[in-house]
C-alpha cells in the first residue's frame, strides 16, 4: 500500500521539477548575467505609475517566509536586496522578480480571489511538509511506524503541496502576463535588450513557485 502511496506522491513531484526546469531555472539563469541601469524599486515604482497607481506604497522587508503576504490595500511588498550579493540587485533576475509582484497586485485589483488561492497554496507548500515531517519523525521515534510508511507519507505530503501548487500556478502566469504587457506597451525600460531580459525573467518567476518550499530549498 505505501508503495502505491508513493507513486502516485511522485508524479506530481517530478512533473513539477520538469516544468520549473523547463519555465524556470534555465532563464533565470540566464537573467542573473544580464544587469540593468536601474535598481528593481524603480522599475515597479515606474510600472505602478504608468498605470496611475501612484498611492501605492512599496514596502521591502528583510525577511518574509514564503507564505507571508506581499500586497494588500495600497501596498505592495518588493523582495529585499541580497546583501552578500550587492550585484544580483542589479539583475533582470531581481528586476523579474519585481515586475512579476507589480502583476500580482493589478491581478488582485481585478481577481482578488485567484490570488487568495494563489497566497494559501503557497502557505500550504510552506507548512504542510514540514509539520508532516515533524509528526512522522515523532511517529519513528515514538509509535515506531515502518521506516517505509514514514517516507511515504513525508513524500505523499511533499506531491498534494505540489498539486495545490500547481493547480494555482495560473494565478502567476496571469499576473506575469500582466506586468510584461506593461513593460512591452508603456516602454518602462528605455533599452529593448532590457526589455526583453526582464520579460523572459518575469515569466519565468511565474513558473518559479510551483514547488513547494521544503523542496525548492533542496534544489
Amino acid at each position: 500500500m505505501h508503495r502505491i502511496l508513493l507513486l502516485f506522491a511522485i508524479l506530481p513531484l517530478f512533473a513539477a521539477l520538469i516544468l520549473r526546469k523547463l519555465n524556470a531555472d534555465r532563464a533565470l539563469s540566464v537573467a542573473r548575467k544580464t544587469h540593468l541601469h536601474l535598481k528593481p524599486e524603480a522599475l515597479a515604482r515606474r510600472m505602478l505609475d504608468s498605470m496611475g497607481l501612484q498611492d501605492v506604497e512599496l514596502k521591502t522587508k528583510k525577511r518574509v517566509w514564503a507564505g507571508a503576504s506581499i500586497l494588500g490595500d495600497g501596498w505592495l511588498c518588493l523582495p529585499p536586496p541580497k546583501a552578500d550579493e550587492p550585484e544580483h540587485e542589479m539583475s533582470a533576475h531581481a528586476h523579474g522578480q519585481a515586475a512579476l509582484r507589480v502583476g500580482l497586485y493589478l491581478l488582485s485589483q481585478r481577481d482578488p480571489a485567484a490570488i487568495s488561492r494563489r497566497q494559501w497554496a503557497l502557505r500550504f507548500g510552506q507548512v504542510m511538509p514540514i509539520f508532516t515531517t515533524i509528526v512522522v519523525v515523532f511517529g519513528l521515534a515514538v509509535a515506531k511506524i515502518p521506516v517505509f510508511w514514514g517516507l511515504s507519507i513525508i513524500v505523499a505530503s511533499l506531491g498534494l503541496a505540489t498539486c495545490a501548487q500547481v493547480f494555482t500556478v495560473v494565478a502567476g502566469r496571469q499576473a506575469a502576463s500582466m506586468a510584461c504587457l506593461i513593460l512591452e506597451k508603456k516602454r518602462t525600460l528605455p533599452r529593448l535588450s532590457e526589455e526583453e531580459a526582464v520579460v523572459a525573467s518575469t515569466r519565468a518567476w511565474a513558473w518559479y513557485g510551483i514547488v513547494p518550499g521544503l523542496l525548492s530549498r533542496l534544489m
